[in-house]
């Protein structure tokens, strides 16, 4: 017979694994003499963060900003693939991100409050 997991268990299992990253993160800094160790720590450190942001944030994750035009995350996802591939350019990609976003948001001004 399977065992069913709690319906909220992603919030503590986010704090468990945050933890456990950071912690292994402090032990591989501290007894760890090598450059690999250095690395392994600073990428568990790093993980360990945004792990524990994102418990921090779980409660506002599980509904969806109202007021965000669902526009503005695609020109941020498109952006960010264009400035990882071509670093350069961010001269060009960060106006042209801006101007974007800030004619959804007019648009979406224009159109009224969301529907409920």
């Amino acid at each position: 017979m399977p065992a069913t997991l709690p319906p909220n268990f992603r919030r503590p299992l986010l704090l468990a694994l945050a933890i456990a990253l950071l912690l292994g993160s402090a032990m591989a800094w501290w007894w760890g003499g090598e450059s690999s160790a250095k690395f392994a720590a600073a990428a568990m450190g790093r993980i360990g963060l945004v792990l524990a942001a994102l418990w921090l944030a779980w409660p506002s994750l599980r509904r969806p900003a109202r007021w965000f035009p669902p526009a503005v995350a695609v020109i941020g996802v498109i952006s960010l693939m264009v400035l990882a591939a071509q670093p350069r350019l961010i001269f060009a990609v960060v106006p042209a991100a801006a101007t974007l976003i800030s004619i959804t948001m007019m648009v979406r001004g224009f159109r009224g409050p969301p529907k409920r």
